[in-house]
């Protein structure tokens, strides 16, 4: 029987953990562990099944939404995202002409954005079905970022990665490539994640869980300063910070981050702000929870 190897922190690479939660995901069993050193949430890179690229090329829309095509609900959804999106950038004096969007779905935050703003656009999607959605709408994608790698890419002034930070089996080194290989100088890489600290999290496809603390720090590590912050709920609820978001740039000259800062409490604070959530939403149902 083959042993599976100590869950590494995907924040700061400790191998102090303990087990946090055990779930069942999708009929699949999933385990979260809490890293003693910093207070990230993670899953064992060994035991997921997740971590794969094969996992997103087929399974995971058919798993999540039983349908590897888009489906009208997602859509809307991702409209709705996209136009929250480029008014975030607008109220930072942000407006891109060459956007690379990682994890770029069907092409909706693209093509808005391309709309929005005059930007010319580039993705990358491994979901064969929602590729070639994008493709449909005019877009140039690639099946992965090693794909594009490969290519002789021009470097782009913003690089957004919506909802895939939490997927990555190693968010770290990616962040880095993306700042080293994909970023202009003066660009900017825009992202969003759930915030542990309101959203359910806990999925068999999320391999992080960030709280506003570890979002920044692994930004940090990464070697980018953040230039503006948010939590909030859009579209899906008034009441509720489900997602954290940042607005950040290569810090220039590069330098050495140093550690990373640990967070402490965080059992506890995930259990408070789960209570509020349930008292918010027994208060206002229909602002906690919207229809989109």
């Amino acid at each position: 029987m083959t042993s599976i190897p100590n869950p590494k922190c995907l924040l700061c690479g400790s191998e102090k953990s303990k087990l946090y939660k055990t779930i069942e995901s999708f009929g699949h069993p999933v385990s979260y562990y809490l890293c003693l050193d910093c207070g990230f949430i993670y899953q064992n890179e060994a035991e997921t099944i997740a971590k794969d690229e094969a996992f997103y090329e087929e399974n995971y829309r058919t798993l999540y939404q039983d349908s590897e095509e888009p489906t009208a609900k997602d859509l809307r959804q991702q409209t709705l995202r996209a136009l929250d999106q480029a008014k975030f950038l607008r109220a930072n004096l942000y407006a891109p002409k060459n956007v690379l969007d990682i994890g770029a779905s069907s092409g909706l935050l693209l093509d808005t954005f391309r709309q929005e703003f005059g930007a010319g656009v580039t993705g990358i999607e491994p979901g064969n079905a929602y590729r070639a959605a994008a493709e449909k709408r005019d877009i140039q994608m690639f099946s992965s970022l090693e794909n594009l790698l490969e290519t002789n890419h021009n470097t782009f002034d913003l690089v957004t990665m919506m909802h895939v930070l939490e997927h990555l089996p190693k968010p770290v080194e990616t962040l880095r490539e993306i700042r080293q290989s994909l970023l202009a100088s003066n660009g900017a890489l825009l992202l969003e994640v759930p915030n542990f600290y309101a959203h359910d999290s806990f999925e068999l496809a999320h391999l992080s869980c960030f709280t506003p603390h570890s979002l920044k720090e692994i930004l940090r590590l990464a070697g980018y300063e953040i230039q503006a912050f948010r939590k909030h709920g859009h579209p899906r609820s008034k009441t509720l910070d489900l997602y954290i978001g940042a607005l950040a740039r290569p810090v220039i000259p590069e330098h050495e981050p140093g550690v990373v800062r640990p967070e402490r409490c965080v059992p506890l604070k995930r259990v408070l702000s789960m209570l509020w959530r349930k008292v918010i939403t027994r208060l206002r149902p229909k602002d906690s929870w919207l229809g989109a």
